[in-house]
Order: C-alpha cells, then sequence, then structure tokens
C-alpha cells in the first residue's frame, strides 16, 4: 500500500540523506539520485543538507510552501551534527506553523562519536518538545541487537545495515499514518529499536533488552510492528512473553510489506 500524499518526510542533514540513499558523489546529479531514492523509497521526500537540498535551508517560506496541504510532517535526523540538529528544528517549527501534525525520528549517535552523541542528548529534550510524538533511535543499540563485530562484520557492513533498517522502518511509520496512529502511539516519546529473526517472537524478546533509556521506567505504552505475513498465534505469543517480561499488554500491528523477518518495538518514554 502507498502511503498517503498528506504525509511529508523531510531528511535534515547529511546524515538522515545519505540514510534515504543520496549518497555525495561528484559524479552523479544529486536530483537524478534524489529522484531514484524516492522511487526505492516508495514515498516522496524532500532533503536539507549543506551538499543537497530540495528546498533552501534559509527560506522558512519556501518549507511551509512544501508542506501545504499536508497532514502530518514526518521530520528525520540523526542528531548531533551541525546540520542535522539545527534545520530539524526549523522544519519543526514551520510545520507546526501551517498546522501540521509532527512525528519526528530521529537518531543518537554511535558510542564512539561521544561529542555528536553529547550534542545529540542535548537538543532532544527540545526536538522533543517541539513535536507531538517523536520516536528515537539509539544506532548504539541498533548495532548492539543487530550485528556482531568479528572477523566478516566491520563497520561498513553496520553502515549498510542500519540505513536499510532506518529506511524500511521510516516507510513502515509513513504508512501507518493512513491508520489511528495517534490513537496506538498516545504517548509524546518512544524509543524504538528494530530487529529481525525467523521467529519473530525471539525479535521481539532481544530488542526489548537492547533499547535505549533502559534505566528509565517504561509507562503503559508499548507498540510492536510485525510483518503482514505474521499469524495470530505469532502475535499472541508475542503478547504473553511480553506481559510476561514487562508487565505492559502490547499493541501489536502488523505492517502492509510482507517482511516477517523485521520487528519494529516502541516503548514509551517519559519526555523531558
Amino acid at each position: 500500500m502507498v502511503p498517503d500524499e498528506d504525509v511529508l518526510v523531510v531528511a535534515c542533514g547529511g546524515a538522515a540523506k545519505n540514510a534515504l540513499k543520496i549518497i555525495n558523489s561528484e559524479d552523479d546529479d544529486p536530483w537524478q539520485m534524489h529522484q531514484a531514492a524516492m522511487e526505492e523509497f516508495g514515498h516522496r521526500f524532500e532533503v536539507l543538507s549543506s551538499r543537497f537540498s530540495t528546498v533552501p535551508m534559509d527560506d522558512p517560506e519556501k518549507i511551509r510552501q512544501c508542506m501545504e496541504g499536508k497532514r502530518v510532517v514526518v521530520p528525520f535526523s540523526i542528531l548531533g551534527g551541525d546540520v542535522g540538529t539545527d534545520i530539524i528544528k526549523e522544519v519543526i517549527r514551520c510545520a507546526r506553523d501551517i498546522g501540521c501534525k509532527v512525528v519526528s525520528v530521529f537518531g543518537i549517535p554511535m558510542g564512539w562519536e561521544p561529542d555528536r552523541r553529547e550534542r545529540a542528548f542535548r537538543a532532544l529534550p527540545e526536538v522533543a518538545s517541539l513535536s507531538d510524538c517523536c520516536l528515537v533511535v539509539d544506532m548504539q543499540k541498533l548495532m548492539d541487537v543487530n550485528l556482531e563485530f568479528d572477523t566478516n562484520r566491520f563497520w561498513k557492513a553496520f553502515l549498510k545495515m542500519s540505513d536499510n533498517l532506518i529506511r524500511s522502518s521510516i516507510w513502515s511509520i509513513v504508512e501507518y499514518m493512513q491508520g489511528p496512529f495517534f490513537t496506538v502511539f498516545t504517548e509524546r516519546m518512544y524509543a524504538f529499536v528494530v530487529s529481525t529473526d525467523v521467529l519473530p517472537v525471539n525479535a521481539v524478546l532481544r530488542s526489548w533488552g537492547h533499547l535505549m533509556f533502559d534505566n528509565n521506567p517504561a509507562l503503559d505504552s508499548l507498540v510492536i510492528m510485525v510483518g503482514a505475513n505474521i499469524t495470530t498465534p505469532e502475535i499472541e505469543e508475542i503478547r504473553n512473553r511480553m506481559v510476561i517480561e514487562s508487565g505492559i499488554m502490547p499493541e501489536v500491528i502488523r505492517r502492509n510489506d510482507p517482511d516477517d523477518s523485521k520487528v519494529m518495538i516502541f516503548r514509551a518514554v517519559r519526555s523531558f
């Protein structure tokens, strides 16, 4: 199913642009790359970055114009960089100015980028407070749950894997805007992580132990997205195991894509 055209994704900063497959290259036309990336993504998105922008970054009026007629704006940034951290605030403000709902997707940089990671955590309270709902993924946790380093596992492998997971996760989030998003995602802030396993319940249990803010008591909202072909008995097993593990009855929803191996788990956490 193609997501609604009244939902707009805005990639803010170079890392977000790269995750959506617009990689810096002097040999390629960035506009052609943007078109190809949108076709692969399956939905239109705008880009605001220092190397390539589809909308002038220094023109709030142009930014607001690209949002006209939209119901929901989904800004996406890996926080911590100069451009992505600053411009996403302007994007959110522009969306709020014209009455759009804002569902922000934020990434927190890896543990071996301490300066960027610290800046991301400093920025998070402000950008979270500006959003109607924010979904936060810790790239370190994403790596920990999905990739073990050995002689055949390197940083480039993680980058490719994480970009694919993040890109498909944003598509799933955008797709769900067609349904009752704000009646399921009832809290302002969720930590999320994506994992894959032949058995969905194993992916859920492994993901639960790798969510960020794990020292913060969970709120009562726990949302789990599974593939379209997951069976009812598998969903019931996920619900039962998570009640035992967390004491919370999760909302388990099927995505429209048939990627059975991918599980997304969203844990509500106290906002700032």
